[in-house]
């Protein structure tokens, strides 16, 4: 099977969100013809924070961005974890310390409203007339030929591609096509996210200058100032008991009200600044082998959706992009080839941040003798310690050229 890349078809990204977009932006940087494809009748993001960590910010340089993004975040100077139960501070984890810097080369940890994050790479592929954005069309599936692809789209019209790069999220309708017994795993938690002006923050709230979290049984709440800190982003995520089907069912507010009360302080006070009329099932993946068929590659949380424990779901999405954008660079013409070498160099590490994630939201929300366990284990470590433990995950990586 030929797969060389036509100058008669683009390159179609699915997916308007920060993965791909990015990747829209790494392939026209490139001087390929780009296509984006966004089921929304608007290329956005929804308005929540993210967490990018050092590893993600030589990737932003790469693809032009990483100034603009630096200005545009909120730099905690440090993580802290505690029990919600106790009190017990779990891990304090400092972001600006000079051996912060020596041993991340310098790169920050930052928090970025997502909005702001999406629309500086959207501002960048305006210079580039080879990127055309494309709202209002949902991809439902793919045929391809020795010479490129064709897209279904629910809107009518199919779309010819030289070749398609599937940014359409945990539940992809790409993924589903080559692996239809392949679901996503559900966690049995959901997430209420709000942002609220800080002003409205308690006031020992408003000093905190970290991502903070209050962890455990049924629960975490997580929050962390953005935009200069005018803005508190909050993230309360809760255990639906199996009495109740929904956050819509008249025991839920009464189920979260008894978890609550048994939290801290803080995290009570936190908790019940948050909006729970949205919520958002959690969920990832198996890690599995099998993200590209023919010229339809996977990217992102449709090649390997994790949990958000270590709030790298972008990170991954971005160096994803960087690294398949450098392969396709590589291989030229062949582009079968750059996805199979995109999938050999990125698998391990994507499958072990999927499991590493749902080993420590196992320890997050543990109760009993198990959490006494975690909490004695958690008490024996220094930064030092913890860094360690982040290293392999933290440090940037190589780029092929």
């Amino acid at each position: 099977m030929t797969t060389a890349l036509t100058a008669q078809h683009p390159v179609v990204v699915v997916g308007g969100g920060i993965g791909g977009v990015a990747m829209a932006l790494a392939l026209g940087r490139q001087g390929h013809r780009v296509q984006l494809l966004e089921q929304a009748d608007q290329i956005g993001a929804i308005g929540y924070g993210v967490q990018m960590g050092p590893n993600v910010m030589p990737m932003l340089d790469f693809l032009g961005v990483g100034q603009a993004a630096r200005e545009a975040a909120y730099l905690p100077k440090e993580i802290m974890l505690y029990d919600y139960l106790t009190g017990q501070t779990l891990s304090h984890i400092p972001l600006q310390t000079p051996e912060f810097a020596q041993r991340y080369q310098s790169q920050p940890y930052i928090a970025i409203h997502r909005v702001d994050m999406h629309e500086l790479l959207l501002k960048a592929c305006q210079p580039h007339a080879n990127i055309s954005l494309n709202q209002s069309t949902t991809v439902t599936g793919y045929s391809q030929t020795e010479d490129g692809v064709t897209l279904e789209t629910a809107q009518g019209p199919s779309i010819q591609a030289a070749a398609v790069v599937a940014c359409d999220g945990l539940r992809s309708r790409l993924r589903a096509q080559m692996h239809p017994s392949d679901v996503p795993r559900e966690s049995g938690y959901v997430a209420h996210r709000s942002l609220i002006p800080m002003s409205q923050a308690p006031a020992h709230v408003q000093q905190r200058q970290s991502v903070t979290m209050w962890a455990g049984p049924g629960l975490h709440v997580i929050y962390y100032p953005l935009r200069n800190a005018s803005l508190l982003n909050i993230v309360l995520v809760v255990r639906l008991p199996q009495h109740v089907s929904s956050t819509q069912d008249d025991g839920y507010p009464a189920y979260l009200a008894d978890l609550l009360s048994q939290a801290q302080p803080e995290a009570q006070q936190v908790a019940r600044l948050v909006n729970l009329d949205r919520r958002w099932a959690i969920a990832d993946r198996e890690p599995m082998r099998g993200w590209h068929d023919g010229r339809v590659c996977l990217l992102g949380d449709a090649a390997h959706a994790t949990l958000q424990s270590l709030a790298q779901g972008a990170g991954m999405a971005i160096e994803d992009v960087v690294c398949l954008s450098q392969l396709m660079s590589t291989h030229g013409p062949d582009v079968a080839a750059a996805f199979k070498a995109f999938e050999r160099a990125r698998f391990l590490r994507t499958a072990r941040v999927q499991w590493v994630s749902r080993h420590m939201w196992e320890d997050y929300h543990c109760g009993g003798v198990q959490a006494q366990v975690r909490s004695d284990i958690f008490s024996h470590r220094d930064v030092n310690d913890h860094y360690r433990c982040l290293d392999w995950l933290w440090t940037p990586q190589a780029m092929v050229a």
